[in-house]
């Protein structure tokens, strides 16, 4: 429950920023809804949640309350209210360390949270026209949560 709260967290974050831009990277228009087994991450791969379109009810996983049979870090499925413009990405680093970044097309700050610490925080100021948040920089965020979530 813990890693959903960080998601969400991050996702909420993202979605308070200001400016305009393109995507790239993991989030690149598509991400968003996953199933459970065959969708579902593998270990140290980046996913996307939330892809920079409309607002969508993202599932990870499944959704609320599946159950992944073959699990990395996430055990149970659940869902992220993605905002408009907004970019959120995450890895299942290992069976003991998960990260999250986010970012807004429209804003022009980055954020990470891993379960190293359990909180999300700023990053840093992202690179698109105006200081936009691309998927570029989201993915470089999510890099650098990964380095985080490996102190846990």
């Amino acid at each position: 429950m813990k890693m959903k709260n960080i998601l969400t967290a991050t996702a909420l974050l993202a979605g308070f920023s200001l400016s305009g831009a393109a995507f790239a990277a993991a989030c690149d228009g598509t991400g968003g809804a996953q199933t459970a087994g065959s969708a579902a991450p593998t270990a140290g791969a980046e996913t996307c949640v939330c892809n920079g379109g409309t607002a969508i009810k993202s599932t990870v996983n499944g959704g609320s309350g599946a159950i992944v049979t073959t699990p990395v870090f996430i055990r149970t499925g659940f869902d992220v209210q993605c905002s408009a413009n907004t970019l959120v990405s995450y890895n299942e680093v290992s069976t003991n360390a998960f990260a999250t970044a986010g970012g807004s097309v429209k804003g022009n700050q980055s954020f990470i949270g891993s379960s190293n610490g359990g909180s999300v925080a700023t990053d840093q100021k992202c690179t698109g026209t105006n200081s936009a948040c691309t998927g570029s920089d989201i993915t470089g965020a999510l890099g650098r949560a990964v380095t985080a979530a490996s102190g846990s």
